[in-house]
C-alpha cells in the first residue's frame, strides 16, 4: 500500500503519525484522526463511526463540518442498506461517487443534519482482523475519489485503530486508579466531627509536616492506624510508601527478620535475601503497631535503630541507612509498663515525642450517624444490594450500645447488617449486638476468641454455609450473600478458606 503512495502524499502520512503520538487522550485522538481523514483526501467533512454490539449498529463517534452535533445522536443499520453498514459488514472500501444514484444510501442523515453529500469514501476500521468501526469521508472538493485516497484513508484507519484501543485501555486504567484512590480515600476516611476526634485531627495536621515520631494512643478498634494513614497522606512523604507491621500479629521469634530483612543463607530456609519493612518504608511511612508487645530483645534493637537510623539484615555485615519515619501506637498502657520494666524507658521516650489519644466510640456517640453513613457507602460499593439508610430504631439501637470493640466493632455490625437485610433499609432486627441475646450468643459466637476471633469465626462460617449451599460455585455463594464475587473472593483469602 505505501508503494501506491506518492511522496507528498507519504509525508503527509508521516506527519498524521507524528500527531497520533503526542497525546493518549481518546477524545483528541478522535479529532485528529478525523481532521487528517479530511485533510489527506481533500474533502469537505468527515466522520468516525464505532460498532455498539449492545444493539449492533454504529454510532458516530466524533464529526466535523456544521452537522457534527446532530450526527452523534445518529445510529446507522449495520447491513446492506447504508454504505457505511455495507463497508463495516463487508470489511472493505466503499466509494461511491453519486449518491444519489446509489441504493445503498442512508438518506436519512442528510435529512436530519440538512448537510448535502454528494460522495462518499468509507474504509473499515478493523484491530485483530475485527472490524471495529468505519472510517468515512465525504464530498471531494475537486474530481473524485481515487485509488491513491484509498489507499491514504486505509492506511490512517490502520494506525488509528491501534491508537484508539491504546487510548481506550489508558482511560479504563485512568478510570480504575481513580476508582480505586477514591476506594481507598473512603476506606481510611476518619469520620466524626465530635470535639475529640477534631481536636486529635487538628494535632496530627499539626505534627504530620515534620519528621518527629507520633505515638497513637487508645483503645483497640479506635481508628490508629487511620491516623497513622492520616499523618502519612498529610506529609511530605505522601507519595512514598506506608509500610505498616502489627508486632502483636507476628511470632517473637520472626519479628526481628520481618523488620529488619535477611540475607540469602541467614537461616536455614533462607534461600534468598528479603528486604525488611524498615527497608521497604524507605522515603516514606514506617506504622509499628501494638509497639507494646515486643519482646525486651526487640525493643533494644528498634531503640537503636530509631537513634542511628541504619540497621543489618539478619546475616549480613553491611550497614543500610534508610530515610523513614516512624509513627508506633498501642492499646497498652505504656507508662504502667515502664514502671512494671516491662517496657524500656528509654524507648518509651524515644517514641513519645508526640503522642495522640484517640477517644474511644463511647466517648463520641455523636459521631455514629455519621459513621453509619459511611460504612453503608463503603459496603454499598463492594456489595449490589443498594442499601440506602437505616431505620431510627436501628439508629437507637447502636447509639445505645457501649462498644467496646469502637469504630472497628461498628463496622463489622454494619457488614454483617448488610449480609442480613432484605430490604433497602438497615433494621433494627438486621444488628447483631452481644447484648441482643444471651442465646444468640452462645449459639453463634464464642467469645473465648475475643471480639476479632469470633467476628472472623462468624465470617468464615457463614461463608461456608453459604458455599455448600452454592455446591462450591463462587458466584452463586455471591448470589445468595448478595455481595459481589470479587468481594467474595477477597473474603476467602482473608478467611484462608480453600476451594470447596
Amino acid at each position: 500500500m505505501i508503494n501506491e503512495i506518492g511522496k507528498e502524499e507519504l509525508q503527509k502520512l508521516i506527519d498524521v503519525t507524528k500527531r497520533l503520538t503526542t497525546t493518549i487522550e481518546y477524545e483528541k485522538l478522535l479529532e485528529i484522526i478525523i481532521e487528517s481523514a479530511k485533510d489527506l483526501t481533500n474533502s469537505e467533512a468527515s466522520s468516525l463511526l464505532l460498532i455498539d454490539e449492545k444493539v449492533n449498529k454504529l454510532h458516530f463517534a466524533f464529526a466535523t463540518g456544521e452537522a457534527k452535533d446532530k450526527l452523534l445522536s445518529l445510529y446507522i443499520p449495520l447491513d446492506e442498506e447504508s454504505i457505511a453498514g455495507s463497508c463495516a459488514k463487508r470489511g472493505e472500501p466503499v466509494v461511491v461517487k453519486d449518491v444519489n444514484n446509489d441504493p445503498h444510501w442512508y438518506s436519512k442523515i442528510d435529512e436530519k443534519t440538512r448537510f448535502t453529500t454528494s460522495s462518499i469514501l468509507a474504509v473499515p476500521l478493523k484491530l485483530n482482523k475485527k472490524t471495529i468501526g468505519v472510517l468515512e469521508v465525504l464530498n471531494k472538493k475537486e474530481g473524485t475519489y481515487t485509488d491513491e485516497d484509498i489507499n491514504l484513508l486505509m492506511f490512517l484507519a490502520e494506525q488509528a485503530a491501534q491508537v484508539l484501543e491504546n487510548a481506550k485501555i489508558y482511560k479504563k486504567l485512568l478510570a480504575d486508579k481513580s476508582y480505586i484512590e477514591s476506594s481507598l480515600n473512603l476506606k481510611y476516611k476518619i469520620v466524626g466531627t465530635s470535639e475529640g476526634i477534631q481536636r486529635v485531627l487538628k494535632l496530627a495536621e499539626k505534627v504530620a509536616n515534620t519528621n518527629t515520631t507520633v505515638l497513637l494512643l487508645g483503645e483497640s478498634g479506635s481508628g490508629k492506624e487511620l491516623f497513622a494513614r492520616f499523618i502519612h497522606r498529610n506529609s511530605g512523604r505522601a507519595k512514598g510508601p506506608f509500610i505498616s507491621i502489627n508486632c502483636a500479629a507476628i511470632p517473637s521469634n520472626l519479628i526481628e527478620s520481618e523488620l529488619f530483612g535477611y540475607e540469602k543463607g541467614a537461616f536455614t530456609g533462607a534461600n534468598q535475601r528479603k528486604l525488611g519493612r524498615i527497608e521497604l518504608a524507605h522515603k516514606g511511612t514506617l506504622f509499628l503497631d501494638e509497639i507494646g508487645d515486643l519482646t525486651s530483645d526487640m525493643q533494644v534493637k528498634i531503640l537503636r535503630f530509631l537513634e542511628e537510623r541504619e540497621f543489618e539484615r539478619l546475616g549480613g555485615k553491611d550497614r543500610i541507612k534508610v530515610n523513614v519515619r516512624i509513627i508506633t501506637a498501642t492499646n497498652q498502657k505504656l507508662t504502667e509498663m515502664v514502671r512494671e520494666k516491662t517496657f524500656r524507658e528509654d524507648l518509651y521516650f524515644r517514641i513519645s515525642v508526640f503522642p495522640l489519644e484517640i477517644p474511644p466510640l463511647r466517648q463520641r456517640k455523636e459521631d455514629i450517624p455519621l459513621l453509619v453513613n459511611h460504612f453503608i457507602d463503603y459496603f454499598n460499593r463492594e456489595m449490589t444490594k443498594g442499601i440506602e439508610g437505616i431505620s431510627a430504631s436501628g439508629l437507637n439501637k447502636l447509639i445505645s450500645y457501649d462498644w467496646p470493640g469502637n469504630v472497628r466493632e461498628l463496622r463489622n455490625v454494619i457488614e454483617r447488617a448488610f449480609v442480613m437485610s432484605e430490604g433497602k433499609t438497615i433494621k433494627e432486627g438486621d444488628l447483631i449486638l452481644p447484648e441482643t441475646s444471651v442465646a444468640v450468643r452462645e449459639e453463634v459466637f464464642d467469645l473465648s476468641k475475643g471480639w476479632i476471633g469470633a467476628t472472623l469465626d462468624f465470617k468464615r462460617r457463614l461463608l461456608l454455609y453459604a458455599l455448600e449451599r452454592a455446591g462450591g460455585n463462587n458466584r452463586e455463594a455471591a448470589k445468595i450473600l448478595r455481595i459481589q464475587p470479587s468481594y467474595l473472593s477477597r473474603l476467602k483469602k482473608e478467611l484462608q478458606i480453600e476451594e470447596v
